[in-house]
């Protein structure tokens, strides 16, 4: 009976536990309740947290990582089953009072309460402890331009030996090696679009070493390139060794190495080389030298030599055109000759092959033939062999182009130079005829283009900026000719320098090897120039002695650097730049862009020669009377300063002024001087009058009676114009007078106009903004545009970017039929619900959005609708689309041209889909 005693006394706890639990729910309903309330409202805090966390690494690349996915989608369950649980709670109040009694119906919710608080709880601790939230993604791997579509068979059978390589089971280097301008990168090309959509690769990157790389020079491309977040002082190399290490270390990686010179440390680059066998660690470099492959450790490589004759002719034919090949029975025979003479090279067949182009007389050929065996010097090396003969392109230049050409040396080899800006440096060295150019800009791009036939230069696009904004690049191997032929063929080496400023003041070099006396054209040039420190021993940016030069460049190359508002702000001063500019007196170019001056730099007034004057992106506050002695100046940048003293009676005395910039000025108008700053932009604006050689003027103007003034003036050369002020009314007119006395010029306009609900803009037939290439609309209460005699399509003909920010706008419908538009943005328009109508009967006939290439579309809450199945995309590379809740289907009916979807992957899943089949098709595009 004591041993049966025993176990009853111990049994009886762990039953009673239960029952006395069971009874107590009915009479703890209002405390279970309430506890779940609270902890749900700290659950929804904790979820606050998570989110701004999210939204911080949405901005630097990042996406949630699958744990953090799957608690947010358990937590919206888990909030809407403890709403459930208040709603009964608070409807047995309702009925029966709030000390109503109810066993079954309090028993069930304070059951579930407390369950569900367990469930809240074990929650939020989760969120608490997520030590991370996003992991950065793979980048997308880009497509890389091929040049010519002629395949050979040497190239496709280095081209599988390579592919063999990168997809064997052994981790290492491949070594690409031969000649300059052989086809090497066109290789590396070919490979990284072979790895586009493919699954063996997390990561396929490609960064260019060139002459001189540097370790920080290769962890900023590779940051960059696959969006690492990155520190930019120098001392933070270790920090980006480490950034690097952790992102590839467990991922399968191949890593394209184009244009090696010498051995770089790539485990202090981070890139790891281990020999483990679980992840894919590939690397492919390209080189002129088979030393550097063995310095570099390669395991097996191949040597590019020249084509065979059979594909250097098919090469060479492509280039001259079958038109030409066939305008003489000669000529096919001569054209075998000239491909004979170059040995096989694919630039030198391309390059002179495009300056054979619509040369139909046999007579032009022979002399070609005749000059090509003239170029087989003796004693030289085979790149000056090859300068010879690609020089032959350049020759047939006329002076102008040729001098054009020669200029495009002076930005850092592989760099993209944006075209506006390449013109403007031609403009302000007086370069470009522009005797009978209505816009100054033209005759720039007539060279470019010229230049671009002669295989000269090279298109490019920068992806890192607006996508509209086109860019061209020298090959390396023409950037050294264009330096050989700057050097009187190698003889004067410091006629022309350039200088990376990094390097110089990492290595603390001086100017030692500068016969600075002799040089007539200086680029001091650096990607990212922060922080940095005085050169050694005080050495000044440019000795005083260099008493030859005519033109000098010192800035910081950066791609988004024009899209600041204030990039000055990124920027320190570099110290000392010049210790007085007055001993420069042959200067007749100067640019210090982008250097964080705060001043004009001293004894400017002693610069009677200058003609381009380029302070753009600095911190320059006021400009010194002084200026007016520099009576020669034809070209004045300020653009991207903060100007707030221009002294009165400076700009009349600049009588040669043709191109004034003013765009983007932070106007500080407490510093401005009596009178007001109204009167103070007045007369400014008025001053405008007594330049009449002035030919483009960019500018922003922050009263409407400044634009007013500005519409008075009979030379009205407006390039760019940005609008920022309040309007008097809720109607602007853009009038008709305004369109055409800019019709010429007038490239960018960007309305931030407050207080405006309706915009007005008037035209007639016979007015065409027909150079505008940007147009943004950031009106935060601009509900309608009204167009006023003239089609949009026929006002806009050449609009290839467009901008709206903060609108209340309902449709832009108007854009359907603009036949030039490739870009099209819609940021924060909170009104829209369809964005683009349906087409009307006078429509249907004709193409909707013939040109437009992207489509972005971000924080547009109430957006359900993008378009009907009447409108078409026929050209969409890519759609962006962010922050649209509403919006439940894609407008496409098939996949055509597009080549990325970025969205967000669990809308994707929500949205709907008439088709499956077609959402197969865009899966692999989602980005």
């Amino acid at each position: 009976m004591d041993l049966v005693g025993k176990v009853v006394t111990a049994a009886i706890p762990s039953c009673i536990g239960p029952v006395l639990k069971n009874i107590a729910y009915p009479f703890k309903v209002s405390d279970n309740v309430k506890a779940l309330n609270d902890a749900t409202a700290s659950l929804t805090a904790v979820q606050g947290d998570v989110k701004s966390r999210l939204d911080i690494a949405e901005l630097q690349g990042k996406a949630q990582t699958k744990c953090v996915e799957d608690w947010s989608r358990r937590v919206v369950v888990v909030k809407g089953e403890a709403e459930d649980i208040k709603r009964r709670y608070e409807e047995r109040s309702r009925c029966f009072g709030s000390q109503a009694f109810n066993c079954c119906s309090n028993f069930s919710i304070s059951k579930d309460a407390a369950r569900k608080l367990m469930e809240v709880q074990v929650l939020r601790e989760e969120g608490v402890n997520f030590t991370e939230v996003a992991i950065q993604l793979p980048p997308q791997v880009p497509e890389l331009p091929i040049g010519s579509e002629v395949v050979v068979l040497k190239e496709e059978a280095n081209f599988q030996e390579i592919l063999r390589y990168i997809d064997s089971d052994q981790n290492g280097i491949f070594g690409i090696w031969g000649l300059g301008g052989v086809g090497k990168t066109r290789l590396l090309h070919l490979v990284n679009n072979h790895y586009i959509g493919s699954s063996a690769f997390d990561v396929v990157v490609k960064v260019t070493a060139s002459k001189g790389c540097t370790v920080e020079k290769l962890q900023k491309e590779l940051c960059d390139n696959c969006g690492l977040v990155q520190g930019n002082s120098n001392e933070e190399s270790q920090a980006r060794t480490r950034i690097i290490s952790n992102y590839l270390n467990k991922r399968n990686f191949l890593i394209l190495l184009d244009d090696l010179w010498g051995e770089i440390d790539l485990e202090r680059v981070g890139i790891p080389l281990g020999l483990g066998k679980q992840f894919k660690k590939k690397i492919v470099i390209t080189t002129r030298s088979v030393s550097v492959c063995g310095l570099m450790g390669v395991e097996e490589s191949v040597r590019v030599a020249g084509l065979e004759t059979e594909d250097a002719l098919r090469l060479f034919y492509e280039k001259v055109g079958e038109k030409t090949i066939k305008s003489h029975p000669l000529i096919r025979s001569l054209a075998q000759e000239v491909v004979e003479e170059l040995g096989g090279l694919p630039l030198a067949l391309i390059t002179i092959g495009a300056s054979m182009r619509g040369k139909k007389d046999p007579k032009q050929w022979r002399d070609r033939i005749d000059l090509l065996k003239k170029s087989r010097l003796k004693g030289v090396d085979e790149e000056e062999k090859l300068f010879h003969r690609l020089k032959l392109s350049y020759d047939s230049l006329n002076e102008k182009s040729k001098h054009c050409f020669l200029i495009c040396s002076l930005w850092p080899e592989d760099y993209y130079i944006k075209k506006i800006r390449l013109i403007e440096c031609w403009l302000g060295l007086g370069l470009l005829d522009l005797s009978d150019a209505k816009n100054i800009y033209n005759p720039g791009f007539d060279v470019i283009n010229e230049l671009l036939s002669a295989c000269l230069l090279e298109e490019g696009k920068s992806l890192l900026v607006r996508e509209e904004d086109e860019y061209v690049k020298m090959h390396d191997v023409i950037r050294d000719l264009a330096l050989w032929i700057a050097h009187d063929e190698g003889k004067e080496k410091d006629k022309w320098v350039w200088v990376d400023l990094n390097e110089m003041v990492l290595k603390q070099m001086g100017y030692k090897n500068i016969s600075w006396s002799c040089v007539e054209r200086a680029s001091l040039t650096s990607f990212h120039f922060h922080d940095c420190p005085d050169l050694p021993c005080g050495v000044p940016l440019i000795p005083c002695d260099a008493t030859s030069l005519q033109f000098v460049r010192v800035n910081c190359f950066t791609y988004w650097l024009d899209h600041l508002s204030d990039a000055s702000t990124y920027f320190t001063p570099i110290k000392p730049l010049v210790p007085n500019v007055s001993n420069f007196r042959e200067l007749a170019f100067l640019d210090l862009s982008s250097c964080g001056l705060e001043s004009f730099p001293q004894g400017i007034s002693e610069l009677v020669k200058l003609e381009n004057l380029n302070l753009a992106v600095n911190r320059i506050t006021s400009v010194p009377e002084e200026l007016k002695h520099v009576r020669n100046l034809k070209f004045l940048s300020l653009r991207q300063n903060s100007i707030s003293s221009f002294p009165k009676g400076v700009l009349p005395e600049l009588k040669e002024l043709m191109v004034l910039d003013f765009y983007r000025i932070n106007y500080n108008y407490n510093l401005i001087s009596e009178g007001g700053d109204e009167q103070y932009w007045t007369w400014l604006i008025n001053e405008l009058r007594c330049l009449s050689k002035l030919r483009c003027l960019s500018i922003k103007l922050c009263q409407q009676t400044h634009f007013r003034n500005l519409l008075e003036l009979s030379n009205l050369p407006v390039r760019t114009l940005h609008l920022a002020y309040v309007n008097e009314t809720h109607t602007l007119e853009i009038p008709s007078s305004f369109i055409e006395k800019v019709q010429d010029n007038l490239y960018s306009l960007e309305l931030e106009v407050w207080s405006v609900r309706k915009l007005v803009i008037g035209s007639n037939y016979q007015n065409r903004l027909g150079n505008l290439e940007f147009l943004s609309f950031s009106m935060c209460e601009l509900e309608m545009i009204e167009w006023s005699n003239i089609a949009p399509e026929d006002l806009l003909p050449m609009l290839p970017y467009l901008s709206f920010q903060d609108c209340r706008i309902r449709d832009v419908s108007w854009t359907l039929y603009l036949p030039s538009l490739r870009r099209l943005v819609l940021f924060r328009c909170r009104h829209i619900v369809q964005l683009f109508g349906c087409v009307d009967g006078s429509g249907a006939m004709k193409p909707t959005f013939p040109s437009l290439i992207v489509l972005i579309l971000q924080n547009l809450p109430k957006m359900e609708i993008i378009c009907d199945k009447s409108i078409t995309f026929p050209s969409l590379e890519k759609i962006k689309i962010l922050k649209c809740p509403m919006l439940k289907k894609l407008p496409f009916q098939s996949r055509g041209k597009l080549k990325t979807i970025e969205i967000k992957s669990k809308w994707w899943e929500r949205l709907e889909w008439e088709d499956n089949d077609l959402k197969q098709d865009l899966q692999d595009l989602v980005f």
